[in-house]
């Protein structure tokens, strides 16, 4: 969609941010006129959980080439039990299915089904589709998995505009990141019944959260990537006074 610059935006971002502007990279984008406001858009952060979203795109991709089914099992061996945080619905050497997985993958950020499904479609698959996407500032790499604000808002975009893989992939993804249930951040201080369709990512040194919020005026997609640990508070703030600025 085209875009032009939103100015009186971007004044609120840095406002909302204060002293800690530089640990932050922000895009917001109205999908009704294509109004952007960007802070340090294209700075790079380590993904933590939001490189989960570009597996659910491989997932997606691999099912609809018809080289992955939903329902093939993946077993849990010992290795992916080790990555759990408490959110796996299954016990060692359980199986889940490839749908199985994915939910518990987006919605609880399952670490082990995020490997289990990272290492089924191949980290190298992945890498060389983000930059065929043109998500050139971002990489999939062992070792190296980051991204920017811009590259994690145009993904999205290829999501709600229904052109990642399919229309009907595309909204299977957004019905799975509507259904997130790690909601400290962009929906904490949103209206009750605000829609945001949204993945999380933090480790001790990044928090991040990125997704599509469905306010009254206008739908907006919203990435916030911060180096910062422990800040969801902050994140919570910025993403009521970015739905106030587009509401008021």
């Amino acid at each position: 969609m085209p875009s032009h610059r939103d100015a009186g935006l971007e004044e609120v971002i840095r406002s909302s941010l204060g002293d800690e502007v530089d640990s932050y990279g922000v895009v917001v984008k109205n999908l009704v006129n294509g109004a952007v406001a960007e802070v340090n858009s294209h700075k790079r952060f380590e993904t933590a959980s939001l490189f989960k979203l570009w597996v659910m795109y491989e997932v997606y991709k691999q099912v609809e080439l018809g080289l992955l089914q939903m329902d093939e099992e993946l077993l849990v061996t010992p290795y992916y039990a080790f990555w759990d945080a408490g959110s796996l619905p299954v016990e060692v050497c359980d199986t889940l299915t490839v749908r199985e997985a994915l939910w518990a993958m987006i919605t609880y950020s399952d670490n082990a089904s995020g490997f289990l499904l990272r290492d089924k479609v191949g980290l190298g698959n992945i890498h060389r589709d983000l930059q065929a996407l043109g998500l050139t500032e971002s990489t999939f790499r062992h070792g190296d998995v980051t991204s920017t604000a811009a590259d994690m808002v145009l993904f999205l975009e290829m999501v709600v505009l229904r052109a990642a893989v399919s229309g009907e992939a595309s909204r299977e993804m957004l019905d799975l990141m509507l259904a997130q249930k790690v909601r400290d951040r962009l929906p904490a201080l949103l209206p009750p019944g605000t829609e945001v369709a949204h993945k999380t990512g933090n480790l001790p040194e990044v928090n991040h959260d990125v997704g599509i919020v469905y306010a009254p005026q206008p739908t907006y997609i919203i990435a916030v990537l911060s180096d910062e640990s422990g800040e969801a508070q902050l994140i919570a703030l910025l993403s009521r006074a970015i739905y106030d600025y587009f509401n008021r």
